[in-house]
């Protein structure tokens, strides 16, 4: 009875935002997924060499003023989402080849963000952590010089305060495990294909007794670099997301399931300072959004050796 109370008065608070919806909870973190979307997108299968360790950062600012149904249609009532992201990411290869050259890579990352919600009839800010993201092991193999492929089994744990009666928190609360694949191929001395394609499976918030559905994200990179200038590359970037099943409350399906899907794409430009040092600039334009907030990031991220 505690918990249905808690989750009928959080209704009521987001009632502007979500006047289309009968559903008795929140659904999938306000259209938000574990994963960033549109963060892989830089050299995803180039992991560092055996007995290397590469220092990444992430730097994000997601905006939105709307947020749409399940037909695409924005719903009524005022939504302002801003959110502010730091991500730092270890990866070490260790100092072992394959006599067919597949190498093994360990990884974490850690994540924080501000987060401000304004939905007219109410309005909250939270600072905090957001989750740990572990990567016991990567397997490398780059069967020629243009090709590498890599793959991975991770999770999300979550980190940092949650209160399921607050309007807007920086954590999930919940776990997803993740499989990861990537891919970058250069089919010339000037072109670069990438594509890291994941499938999350979420875990239930213990807190809410939600489970958010699972989810297909496809984070992609299409990009020139002039052989004058190789340092230099410019390209497009994003990601495209598809929830494939139900997010359930109790074990019944919320509303008709509430299933998220978004297209994210924009420019990107690298500049590289060595052969393993470089920074990033990428912005993403988000459309066709379902269940889900649509708006626009922008991206600094780089790379550098320890």
């Amino acid at each position: 009875m505690k918990t249905t109370r808690r989750l009928q008065t959080r209704k009521l608070i987001l009632a502007a935002l979500y006047a289309s919806i009968t559903t008795t909870a929140q659904a999938v973190e306000n259209g938000v997924t574990n994963w960033p979307n549109g963060v892989n997108t830089v050299l995803p299968a180039m992991l560092p060499p055996p007995g290397a360790t590469q220092f990444y950062g992430y730097t994000v600012y997601y905006s939105a003023d709307q947020f749409n149904d399940g037909n695409g249609n924005t719903l009524p009532g005022k939504f302002e989402l801003d959110v502010f992201s730091q991500a730092f990411r270890l990866n070490h290869t260790w100092d072992y080849k394959t006599d067919s050259g597949v190498t093994f890579t360990s990884g974490a990352i850690l994540s924080g963000s501000r987060s401000t919600l304004d939905v007219g009839v109410a309005e909250d800010s939270e600072t905090g952590l957001n989750q740990i993201y572990l990567t016991p092991l990567y397997v490398n193999w780059s069967p020629s010089e243009s090709l590498h492929l890599s793959t991975g089994f991770s999770g999300f744990f979550p980190l940092g305060d949650y209160d399921e009666n607050a309007l807007i928190n920086t954590t999930s609360n919940y776990a997803s495990y993740v499989q990861e694949f990537d891919l970058t191929w250069f089919p010339n001395k000037e072109w670069e294909l990438s594509l890291s394609p994941t499938f999350t499976f979420n875990a239930e918030n213990d807190d809410t007794s939600y489970k958010s559905g699972d989810v297909f994200n496809l984070d992609y990179f299409a990009g020139y670099r002039p052989s004058s200038a190789p340092q230099w590359q410019v390209g497009f970037a994003g990601h495209y997301t598809k929830q494939f099943s139900d997010d359930k409350v109790n074990g019944q399906t919320v509303a008709d399931g509430f299933r998220l899907q978004k297209l994210g794409i924009g420019p990107q430009a690298f500049y590289a300072f060595g052969p393993a040092t470089a920074i990033v600039f990428k912005y993403l334009h988000e459309t066709g959004i379902k269940n889900g907030a649509e708006g626009r990031s922008f991206w600094f991220q780089f790379a550098m050796p320890l």
